[in-house]
Protein backbone atom coordinates (compact mmCIF):
# COMPACT_ATOMS: atom_id res chain seq x y z
CA UNK A 1 0.00 0.00 0.00
CA UNK A 2 1.28 3.50 -0.45
CA UNK A 3 -0.50 6.69 -0.12
CA UNK A 4 1.35 8.50 -2.91
CA UNK A 5 4.45 10.32 -3.86
CA UNK A 6 5.33 13.78 -2.22
CA UNK A 7 5.96 16.37 -5.04
CA UNK A 8 9.28 18.13 -6.04
CA UNK A 9 9.10 21.49 -5.16
CA UNK A 10 11.42 24.57 -4.29
CA UNK A 11 10.16 24.61 -1.18
CA UNK A 12 11.16 21.83 0.19
CA UNK A 13 13.17 20.90 3.43
CA UNK A 14 15.86 20.25 1.84
CA UNK A 15 16.48 23.69 0.67
CA UNK A 16 16.32 24.66 3.76
CA UNK A 17 19.20 25.25 6.73
CA UNK A 18 20.71 22.03 8.26
CA UNK A 19 19.26 23.07 11.79
CA UNK A 20 16.03 22.93 10.08
CA UNK A 21 16.17 20.11 7.99
CA UNK A 22 17.69 17.60 11.34
CA UNK A 23 14.96 18.88 13.50
CA UNK A 24 12.13 17.81 10.44
CA UNK A 25 13.81 14.42 10.33
CA UNK A 26 13.35 13.99 13.90
CA UNK A 27 10.26 14.81 14.12
CA UNK A 28 8.90 12.23 11.30
CA UNK A 29 11.36 9.56 13.21
CA UNK A 30 9.32 10.89 16.38
CA UNK A 31 6.04 10.29 14.75
CA UNK A 32 7.55 6.71 13.24
CA UNK A 33 8.58 5.55 16.91
CA UNK A 34 5.40 6.72 18.69
CA UNK A 35 3.13 4.42 16.45
CA UNK A 36 5.88 1.71 16.32
CA UNK A 37 5.17 1.68 20.23
CA UNK A 38 1.14 2.34 19.50
CA UNK A 39 1.57 -0.61 17.00
CA UNK A 40 3.50 -3.27 19.51
CA UNK A 41 1.87 -2.00 22.74
CA UNK A 42 -1.54 -2.98 21.69
CA UNK A 43 -0.03 -6.05 19.21
CA UNK A 44 0.69 -7.29 22.66
CA UNK A 45 -2.76 -6.49 23.91
CA UNK A 46 -4.07 -8.13 21.08
CA UNK A 47 -2.01 -11.55 21.62
CA UNK A 48 -2.08 -11.66 25.22
CA UNK A 49 -6.12 -10.88 25.78
CA UNK A 50 -8.26 -10.56 22.63
CA UNK A 51 -10.17 -14.10 21.35
CA UNK A 52 -10.17 -13.64 17.53
CA UNK A 53 -13.35 -13.98 15.97
CA UNK A 54 -14.99 -13.08 12.54
CA UNK A 55 -15.92 -9.61 13.26
CA UNK A 56 -12.50 -8.91 14.84
CA UNK A 57 -10.45 -10.06 12.01
CA UNK A 58 -12.23 -8.31 9.60
CA UNK A 59 -12.10 -5.22 11.34
CA UNK A 60 -8.35 -5.67 11.77
CA UNK A 61 -7.97 -6.57 8.29
CA UNK A 62 -9.71 -4.27 6.32
CA UNK A 63 -9.99 -1.20 9.13
CA UNK A 64 -6.36 -0.21 8.16
CA UNK A 65 -6.97 -0.61 4.31
CA UNK A 66 -10.09 1.76 5.06
CA UNK A 67 -8.22 4.03 6.83
CA UNK A 68 -5.35 4.63 4.22
CA UNK A 69 -8.22 4.81 1.74
CA UNK A 70 -8.97 7.81 3.38
CA UNK A 71 -5.67 9.09 4.17
CA UNK A 72 -4.97 8.93 0.22
CA UNK A 73 -7.23 12.70 0.60
CA UNK A 74 -6.39 14.13 3.77
CA UNK A 75 -2.86 12.69 4.87
CA UNK A 76 -1.75 16.45 4.50
CA UNK A 77 -4.13 17.62 6.43
CA UNK A 78 -2.88 18.78 10.17
CA UNK A 79 -4.34 16.85 12.96
CA UNK A 80 -6.96 14.53 10.78
CA UNK A 81 -3.61 13.07 9.28
CA UNK A 82 -2.32 12.17 13.13
CA UNK A 83 -5.48 10.88 14.34
CA UNK A 84 -5.73 8.66 11.17
CA UNK A 85 -2.28 7.38 11.39
CA UNK A 86 -2.12 6.65 14.91
CA UNK A 87 -5.11 4.91 14.40
CA UNK A 88 -4.09 2.98 11.29
CA UNK A 89 -1.02 2.15 13.73
CA UNK A 90 -3.42 0.80 16.29
CA UNK A 91 -5.63 -2.03 14.13
CA UNK A 92 -2.21 -3.02 12.44
CA UNK A 93 -0.96 -3.66 15.91
CA UNK A 94 -4.33 -5.79 16.59
CA UNK A 95 -4.07 -7.73 13.25
CA UNK A 96 -0.17 -8.51 13.68
CA UNK A 97 -0.91 -9.76 17.70
CA UNK A 98 -4.14 -12.22 16.04
CA UNK A 99 -1.27 -13.60 13.95
CA UNK A 100 1.27 -13.61 16.47
CA UNK A 101 -1.25 -15.83 18.41
CA UNK A 102 -1.78 -18.22 15.45
CA UNK A 103 2.44 -18.38 15.05
CA UNK A 104 2.43 -19.63 19.01
CA UNK A 105 -0.49 -21.93 18.40
CA UNK A 106 1.11 -23.46 15.59
CA UNK A 107 4.59 -23.79 17.76
CA UNK A 108 6.42 -21.42 15.50
CA UNK A 109 6.25 -18.35 17.21
CA UNK A 110 10.63 -18.33 16.77
CA UNK A 111 10.33 -17.20 13.27
CA UNK A 112 7.62 -14.34 13.85
CA UNK A 113 10.53 -13.01 16.38
CA UNK A 114 13.20 -14.21 13.28
CA UNK A 115 11.11 -11.83 11.03
CA UNK A 116 10.25 -8.72 13.49
CA UNK A 117 14.39 -8.78 13.86
CA UNK A 118 15.34 -9.05 10.40
CA UNK A 119 13.11 -6.34 9.27
CA UNK A 120 14.42 -4.06 11.79
CA UNK A 121 18.36 -4.63 10.08
CA UNK A 122 16.91 -4.39 7.01
CA UNK A 123 14.69 -1.08 7.65
CA UNK A 124 17.36 0.15 9.78
CA UNK A 125 20.48 -0.55 7.23
CA UNK A 126 18.58 0.79 4.64
CA UNK A 127 17.74 4.18 5.95
CA UNK A 128 20.85 4.86 7.65
CA UNK A 129 22.43 4.08 4.11
CA UNK A 130 20.27 6.84 2.77
CA UNK A 131 20.74 9.10 5.37
CA UNK A 132 25.23 8.60 5.25
CA UNK A 133 24.97 8.44 1.72
CA UNK A 134 22.61 11.64 0.57
CA UNK A 135 21.82 9.54 -2.62
CA UNK A 136 18.68 10.40 -3.91
CA UNK A 137 16.77 7.39 -5.11
CA UNK A 138 13.56 9.21 -6.42
CA UNK A 139 14.63 7.56 -9.99
CA UNK A 140 13.34 4.28 -8.35
CA UNK A 141 9.39 5.57 -8.51
CA UNK A 142 8.38 4.50 -11.79
CA UNK A 143 9.76 0.80 -11.72
CA UNK A 144 8.21 0.52 -7.89
CA UNK A 145 4.78 1.58 -8.94
CA UNK A 146 4.76 -0.94 -11.69
CA UNK A 147 6.39 -3.62 -9.52
CA UNK A 148 3.62 -2.63 -6.75
CA UNK A 149 1.03 -3.31 -9.62
CA UNK A 150 2.46 -6.78 -10.64
CA UNK A 151 3.11 -7.86 -6.35
CA UNK A 152 -0.70 -7.34 -6.30
CA UNK A 153 -1.58 -8.71 -8.97
CA UNK A 154 0.62 -12.42 -8.30
CA UNK A 155 -1.19 -12.24 -5.11
CA UNK A 156 -4.26 -12.21 -6.35
CA UNK A 157 -3.09 -15.23 -8.79
CA UNK A 158 -1.73 -16.96 -5.38
CA UNK A 159 -5.11 -17.22 -3.90
CA UNK A 160 -6.84 -19.30 -6.83
CA UNK A 161 -3.35 -20.87 -8.13
CA UNK A 162 -1.46 -23.45 -5.41
CA UNK A 163 1.90 -23.21 -6.46
CA UNK A 164 5.45 -23.50 -4.24
CA UNK A 165 6.69 -21.53 -6.69
CA UNK A 166 4.58 -18.62 -6.93
CA UNK A 167 4.55 -18.70 -3.32
CA UNK A 168 8.02 -18.06 -3.13
CA UNK A 169 8.09 -15.82 -6.25
CA UNK A 170 5.64 -13.57 -4.61
CA UNK A 171 7.52 -13.64 -0.99
CA UNK A 172 10.77 -12.92 -2.58
CA UNK A 173 9.39 -9.94 -4.83
CA UNK A 174 7.38 -8.51 -1.60
CA UNK A 175 10.82 -8.39 0.34
CA UNK A 176 12.65 -6.60 -2.66
CA UNK A 177 9.87 -4.44 -3.24
CA UNK A 178 9.34 -2.79 -0.14
CA UNK A 179 13.16 -2.84 0.63
CA UNK A 180 13.49 -0.39 -2.37
CA UNK A 181 10.65 1.69 -0.66
CA UNK A 182 12.44 2.41 2.13
CA UNK A 183 15.04 3.70 0.09
CA UNK A 184 12.66 5.91 -1.84
CA UNK A 185 10.51 6.88 0.62
CA UNK A 186 13.73 7.95 2.76
CA UNK A 187 15.23 9.58 -0.12
CA UNK A 188 12.01 11.13 -0.59
CA UNK A 189 11.75 12.65 3.17
CA UNK A 190 15.68 14.30 2.98
CA UNK A 191 15.07 15.61 -1.01
CA UNK A 192 11.13 16.60 -1.52
CA UNK A 193 9.18 16.46 1.71
CA UNK A 194 8.22 19.66 3.01
CA UNK A 195 8.01 20.87 6.50
CA UNK A 196 4.31 20.70 7.19
CA UNK A 197 4.36 16.20 6.05
CA UNK A 198 6.16 14.79 8.95
CA UNK A 199 3.26 12.82 9.70
CA UNK A 200 2.97 11.86 6.06
CA UNK A 201 6.67 11.09 5.67
CA UNK A 202 6.10 8.70 9.23
CA UNK A 203 3.08 7.08 7.72
CA UNK A 204 5.53 6.33 4.35
CA UNK A 205 7.60 4.48 6.38
CA UNK A 206 5.67 2.84 8.74
CA UNK A 207 3.84 1.25 5.73
CA UNK A 208 6.95 -0.10 4.44
CA UNK A 209 7.76 -1.11 7.42
CA UNK A 210 4.75 -3.20 8.16
CA UNK A 211 4.95 -4.75 4.90
CA UNK A 212 8.24 -5.81 4.91
CA UNK A 213 7.73 -7.46 7.83
CA UNK A 214 4.85 -9.42 6.65
CA UNK A 215 6.50 -10.18 3.50
CA UNK A 216 9.73 -11.67 5.54
CA UNK A 217 7.20 -13.40 7.85
CA UNK A 218 6.01 -15.25 4.84
CA UNK A 219 9.06 -15.84 3.04
CA UNK A 220 10.28 -17.43 6.11
CA UNK A 221 7.53 -19.92 6.93
CA UNK A 222 7.81 -20.87 3.44
CA UNK A 223 7.53 -24.51 2.92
Amino acid sequence: MALGHFEKIDGAVAAKDRTTRLAFIAKVYNWLAGALAVMVGFGYLSFKYIQPSPGLYNLFLFGPLGIVIVAMFTAKKKGLNAVLFMAFALLEGGMLGIIAKSYAAAGSMAIFGQAAILTIIVFGGLTAYVHITKKDFSFLGGFLFVGLFLLIGAGIASIFISSNALHLAYSVGGVGIFSLYILYDTSRIIHRAKDDEAVFAAWMLLLDIVNLFLFILRLLDYR
